[in-house]
């Protein structure tokens, strides 16, 4: 955490550079073969959900990686993110271990709820985040030029993408739940997803995700009309 602040926290690598430009790939090919699909999974979610239209606008990126890494599709039910791996796979099988690992890690993505426990790096883009459900604390850094910053004591919830050396990035706006909502949060998330689980281990159960984010939208909304 020190060197977090001290900026002495330095990566994209070569490889992670190349990975990045994988994650490009994957929401190309999502878009050209998949649109459709997306935008059905997507809007039946936001549908269901007693919201503003300016929550759904803000829950939606969060919702496409979701449709993305989580939800299987299709007679073969794989998700599309293993589509494009298993027609690309032979593109990736001289790379190095390092990266192979790290593609394999993006099979068990599952978008999260976290603290944010630390906003104090030089560079104002990285940060460090303790997931509720596991109490593991995350080195995330944002690339996107323009971005809400996290602050300290508030919650966040979204997809966080390993990029190795424990370090993770994120695609797309984070969601972000204020300080004085997220207690309440917590209390209601975290039960529900013990009575529903099929796993202990949170990153197994991507199904709940629609679920947790529609109770999260819904409480914030009902905070927001008093």
């Amino acid at each position: 955490m020190n060197a977090v602040k001290r900026n002495s926290f330095y990566f994209p690598n070569e490889e992670q550079e190349e990975l990045f430009r994988v994650l490009d790939e994957i929401f190309y090919f999502s878009i050209q073969h998949f649109a459709g699909t997306i935008m059905e999974e997507t809007e039946g979610i936001i549908s269901r959900m007693n919201i503003s239209d300016e929550l759904a606008e803000r829950i939606f990126p969060q919702l496409v990686w979701w449709t993305t890494f989580c939800s299987p599709v299709g007679v073969e039910q794989m998700t599309i993110f293993q589509r494009y791996l298993q027609l690309n796979k032979r593109r990736f099988e001289n790379k190095s271990r390092f990266f192979q690992d790290v593609l394999v890690s993006w099979l068990s993505l599952n978008p999260g709820f976290y603290d944010v426990i630390s906003d104090e790096s030089e560079s104002r883009k990285v940060f460090i985040f303790r997931d509720v459900f596991d109490g593991e604390t995350k080195i995330v850094r944002i690339y996107q030029k323009s971005f809400l910053t996290p602050k300290c004591g508030e919650m966040i919830t979204g997809l966080l993408i390993p990029m190795g050396n424990a370090t993770y990035i994120t695609q797309g706006s984070l969601f972000h739940i204020p300080e004085e909502l997220a207690e309440k949060v917590i209390r209601v998330v975290i039960p529900h997803f013990k009575k529903h689980a099929v796993s202990t281990n949170y990153d197994f159960n991507p199904q709940l995700y629609p679920s947790l984010a529609t109770i999260t939208l819904e409480m914030m909304e009902k905070a927001y009309e008093k």
